[in-house]
C-alpha cells in the first residue's frame, strides 16, 4: 500500500479529533510525520513499545470518558486468575513455582463499541482509513485491517478501585491503545522490553518478576520500566514478547483506556469462547 497525502476533506475530519499539527497522520510527505514514524519505529524495534503523547484532543478525551461512564452499567465486569501467558489452568507436569504456573489476577469492565454512541469521535477515528494507514506504517506491515467483529473491534476498558491488569504477554503480536483517564493512585503501566524471543522464553526472568511483584519488591533491578502516561497518549506495544501490566487502581477515580483492534487479514471475528470471556455475550 503506497503512502498518499489525503484530500483536505479527510484531513479536516481527523483534525477535529487529534492534534493534527503535532501528528499530521494523513500527510506522509510531511517531514514532521516522517520524523514521528522514524522515531516510533525505532522505539518499537528497540523496546517493543512506542508512546505518542497528546495524540487525542482534550474535548475528545472528555467526551469518550462520559460515554464510557454512561455505558458502564451495561459493561461486562469480570475478575480472572491467569498465568502470564493468559492461560487459566496450571500445567500439572511443571513445578508450582514455574513461570508457566504462577497465577496472576486481573479485573476490569469492558465497554464494547455497540454500547458507545454511534457518533462518538473515538469511533470516527477508529473507522477512518487515515488512522488504519498510520498504524500500518508504524508497524511496518504490508496490509492492515480493522477487526471485523462488532464486539472485539473497539473497546473501552474501565479499571475501578482495586482493579488491575496483571502481568501478561499478549496473544496478538501488537496492541493499539489510548489512555483516556489516569486514576488518583496506582494504575501504573510497567513493562519489560522484549522479555522473550522466539528462541528464548526467558523463564528465569519471568519467574523472578512475578515472585518479586507478589512480594512487593522493587522491580527496577530486573529491567522493569514504568511509563508516565498522560491522558491522550497513543500507545503501540508489541506485547507478544514484552511482558507488561497495570498495577492496582487506588482511589475512586477509574483508569480508562480505549483499545483499537487490527488484523493482518480482513473479516476476522472472535470465536464464541473469546466473546464470552471478554464481553460476556455472543452478540
Amino acid at each position: 500500500m503506497a503512502a498518499k497525502t489525503v484530500t483536505s476533506t479527510m484531513a479536516c475530519d481527523i483534525k477535529s479529533i487529534i492534534d493534527y499539527q503535532r501528528y499530521p497522520i494523513a500527510e506522509f510527505e510531511s517531514h514532521i510525520l516522517r520524523e514521528i514514524i522514524s522515531s516510533a519505529k525505532s522505539e518499537l524495534k528497540g523496546n517493543g513499545i512506542a508512546f505518542l503523547p497528546g495524540f487525542l484532543l482534550p474535548w475528545v478525551i472528555r467526551q469518550t470518558i462520559l460515554e464510557a461512564e454512561e455505558a458502564l452499567p451495561d459493561a461486562f465486569c469480570k475478575t480472572i486468575d491467569h498465568t502470564v501467558y493468559l492461560e487459566e489452568c496450571q500445567d500439572p507436569l511443571l513445578e508450582n513455582d514455574h513461570a508457566r504456573n504462577i497465577l496472576c489476577r486481573s479485573s476490569k469492565c469492558c465497554v464494547t463499541r455497540d454500547q458507545i454512541k454511534t457518533n462518538s469521535s473515538l469511533i470516527q477515528l477508529y473507522m477512518s482509513p487515515e488512522m488504519t494507514e498510520f498504524v500500518r506504517v508504524l508497524l511496518d506491515r504490508d496490509v492492515l485491517y480493522r477487526t471485523a467483529d462488532p464486539l472485539g473491534d473497539l473497546n473501552v476498558h474501565v479499571y475501578r478501585e482495586n482493579d488491575q491488569l496483571d502481568w501478561h504477554f499478549d496473544r496478538g503480536q501488537f496492541a493499539v491503545t489510548f489512555l483516556l483517564q489516569a486514576p488518583e493512585g496506582g494504575g501504573r503501566f510497567q513493562y519489560i522490553p522484549l522479555t522473550r524471543s522466539d528462541g528464548n522464553e526467558n523463564y528465569d526472568l519471568v519467574k523472578q518478576v512475578l515472585l518479586a511483584s507478589k512480594a512487593g519488591q522493587d522491580l527496577s533491578a530486573l529491567g522493569v520500566k514504568e511509563a508516565d502516561l498522560q491522558p491522550g497518549t497513543l500507545v503501540i506495544i508489541c506485547g507478544h514478547n514484552s511482558m507488561h501490566r497495570v498495577t492496582p487502581i487506588e482511589g475512586k477515580k477509574s483508569r480508562i483506556t480505549a483499545v483499537l483492534s487490527y488484523e493482518k487479514k480482513p473479516n476476522i471475528h472472535l470465536n464464541e469462547y473469546t466473546r464470552m470471556k471478554f464481553c460476556g455475550r455472543l452478540k
